[in-house]
């Protein structure tokens, strides 16, 4: 019986989890459809028309400031880097509505420029196994209004 209750509850557990992803997955793909930028050398060459950055997995340290300058950014994909926090100036991309922090392990809180941010709907804080639920909750507490993936 033992068995059967652990092997419904990891079953549902999986249904749930992927539930999540798929509802993320929905987020990103309703308000990201534009053309996408892989690197913030070619989106400068053009940073007016880029809405849409994807800077997944680039080893980055640092928020590169650069990206301010893309004033008309909709859509940033920061995940399984290791920045350890948003500067103050994030706030000035006014346009961003989808964050991804997905893995950002050096981060040991949500950054707490995201409440400037009036425009962000979709907050993505996937695989932060190292955060207690209380982080999660203060994410939530911290950011009402937006939908926090995790």
């Amino acid at each position: 019986m033992k068995k059967l209750f652990f092997l419904t509850a990891l079953i549902l557990s999986g249904i749930f989890s992927v539930h999540t992803d798929a509802k993320a997955q929905a987020a990103y793909d309703t308000l990201c459809e534009y053309k996408t930028y892989y690197s913030l050398e070619d989106a400068l060459k053009d940073p007016l028309n880029v809405q849409k950055l994807d800077l997944s997995m680039q080893k980055l340290t640092v928020f590169p400031d650069q990206i301010l300058q893309l004033k008309n950014l909709v859509c940033l994909d920061l995940s399984f880097n290791k920045i350890p926090t948003l500067p103050a100036t994030f706030s000035t991309l006014t346009n961003l509505k989808v964050l991804n922090l997905m893995g950002t392990r050096y981060m040991s809180k949500t950054p707490p420029v995201l409440t400037q941010m009036p425009n962000l709907l979709v907050l993505d804080l996937r695989d932060h196994p190292e955060w207690p639920a209380a982080t999660f909750d203060a994410a939530v507490k911290l950011l009402p209004n937006v939908t926090i993936i995790k």
